[in-house]
């Protein structure tokens, strides 16, 4: 596992911020991003080099933080340190709607942020002034699921039996989970216009924290009044201009700003590419290790054979003796690369009435290497006529060039299958997504026909009178 680095700018310094993989916005992404912006970590030299932050690294960087920290007792600080490694896939959150934004129940994943310096959020909060607040103060989100499901049952068990002796128990019970499952459904989103309110006062200009939204972890700032979520969707990778996303409203339609927290430049039919994950990067730098392993072993092999040396003095003619010339043949050009013609080695010569012997003819010039342009440099890619004057290092960078192409073009059919793959996958999980919508809609379908049951029941007089302040 393996995280991609972004490099950008923030406050004017220079900095690399982790991107998302597989795992999407896990806990352990969202609060070392934090530390890097806030400069309190440093990542590997040879990390950055590569592009690429592996998770025994990153946990090895973070692990270091905290016993720089020197927070807690040390069998504290061992606990966290043996549940870091589940921080990449996640962590569970219970919130609570009315203790403000750092109100949560306490889990043990809690005490990393604690030892790191770092406070989580969220904003998913209830207005006092709503109807609902006394039903819904003081619980977490796991105790109003039990009343809902609670209110569920004593509605069916009305349904079943009007005449139950605890008649008004049990409908107390169904209008109160009737109530909390509309505020939930209501708030799916995990943020209320009153939870966004809150977090502007809590939150100070140019604080940082980790912000709970949708069972995601994101780094979140408040700037100049503002407040931005950092943006670490792998597809941004290469869009140097969207770097902050404005967390102004609820319902999604958000802004991108760069690193200057300005509206970019608007860009013309922009895609966001396909962009090589952390462990596709890893992959390919250890394939391109092997590769110039072999390169320099087929270079080996081919320098260690003698070449055929030629007696001028035997009686065979010369052009028996003499080795055919070994010319190379330029390796098909990469992608992008233009080939330049190969100069005409034909000259003219004038006549003469001396005919050479084998002795004197002239020695034939070598063909001059032809050159293609790779990667906005030329490189010489022929051999030269004798294969003694060809070097070591001309060889290796022959083979070398020639395996980086085969790599290039294996690579650029990977690339079309994981968009193939990536496609495929999408539209599974866009039918998974409407199969959900619809149990959610049967699933409000049968709460509404429940709760249109008892205002019918209570209408007739058969519901105890029942007023939620």
């Amino acid at each position: 596992m393996a995280y991609r680095l972004k490099e950008i700018k923030f406050k004017e310094r220079p900095c690399h911020i982790l991107l998302q993989n597989e795992n999407g916005p896990c806990p352990l992404l969202a609060a070392a991003n934090v530390l890097l912006l806030k400069d309190s970590i440093t990542l590997p030299s040879n990390c950055i080099g590569a592009g690429v932050i592996t998770i025994d690294e990153l946990l090895n960087v973070l692990a270091e933080k905290i016993l720089t920290n020197k927070t807690g007792s040390d069998h504290h600080i061992q606990e966290v340190m043996d549940l870091f490694p589940t921080l990449q896939f996640g962590m569970d959150v219970n919130p609570k709607f009315t203790d403000g934004p750092t109100g949560v129940e306490y889990t043990p994943g809690l005490d990393a942020f604690d030892l790191l310096h770092m406070e989580m959020v969220h904003g998913w909060l209830l207005d006092p002034q709503s109807p609902e607040f006394c039903l819904v103060e003081g619980r977490t989100y796991n105790q109003l699921i039990n009343a809902v499901i609670e209110g569920n049952d004593a509605g069916s068990t009305l349904e079943q039996n009007p005449n139950a002796p605890n008649h008004e128990e049990l409908s107390t019970k169904a209008n109160e989970g009737t109530i909390i499952h509309h505020f939930l459904e209501s708030s799916g989103h995990q943020l209320t216009q009153y939870g966004l309110t809150v977090l502007h006062e809590y939150l100070k200009d140019d604080q940082m924290a980790v912000f709970f939204r949708n069972n995601h972890f994101n780094s979140l700032i408040k700037h100049q009044g503002h407040l931005y979520l950092l943006i670490t969707d792998i597809g941004y990778a290469s869009v140097g201009n969207i770097v902050w996303e404005k967390l102004d409203v609820i319902d999604g339609d958000t802004e991108y700003v760069n690193q200057e927290f300005q509206a970019p430049p608007p860009m013309q039919h922009h895609e966001v590419a396909h962009t090589a994950t952390g462990e596709q990067l890893i992959a390919n730098d250890l394939q391109s290790q092997a590769d110039y392993q072999l390169a320099l072993q087929l270079s080996q092999e081919t320098t260690s054979t003698p070449p055929t040396t030629t007696n001028n003095s035997s009686s065979q003619p010369a052009a028996a003796a003499s080795p055919p010339p070994l010319v190379a043949s330029p390796p098909p050009a990469a992608a992008g690369a233009t080939t330049a013609p190969i100069p005409n080695t034909t000259t003219t010569t004038t006549s003469s009435s001396a005919t050479p012997t084998p002795d004197t003819a002239p020695t034939p010039a070598p063909t001059p290497p032809a050159r293609i342009s790779f990667n906005g440099q030329e490189v010489a890619v022929a051999v030269p006529t004798d294969p003694t004057l060809l070097s070591e290092e001309e060889r290796d960078r022959m083979v070398a060039l020639q395996l980086q192409q085969q790599e290039e073009k294996a690579e650029s059919m990977r690339r079309q299958q994981q968009e193939a793959n990536s496609h495929s996958l999408a539209l599974q999980l866009q039918r998974e997504e409407d199969l959900r919508q619809q149990q959610q809609s049967s699933a409000s379908a049968q709460a509404q026909a429940a709760s249109n049951a008892n205002a019918r029941r209570k209408a007739k007089g058969k519901d105890g009178d029942c007023v939620i302040m």
